[in-house]
């Protein structure tokens, strides 16, 4: 019985670093590849793509292929200016 244990435990060990194996033989631009392929609004992020472009922290993805890579083709937020005009004034 001990013997399967020790058979089962050493094919999972493999085949983990089989995967490892295949998600670091991705070049950084076969990544880059994958992120325009992302067309459509996804309903939900894509995590397993965002699983590899943080393990490739030499590739060097912009904040615009992160979000590409999470989310399509959905716009990116509108950025809020109120507050801006109000730190500027000069009270004398």
């Amino acid at each position: 019985m001990r013997k399967y244990f020790t058979i089962i435990g050493f094919v999972s060990l493999m085949t983990l670093n089989a995967a490892a194996a295949k998600a670091q033989a991705e070049s950084c631009e076969q990544i880059r590849e994958q992120i325009k392929a992302q067309t459509g609004l996804l309903p939900k992020a894509d995590t397993g793509l965002l699983q590899k472009l943080s393990m490739r922290s030499e590739c060097r993805f912009s904040a615009a292929e992160v979000y590409r890579a999470a989310y399509g083709d959905k716009p990116l937020p509108k950025t809020e200016q109120r507050g801006r005009q109000s730190s500027h004034d000069d009270d004398d």
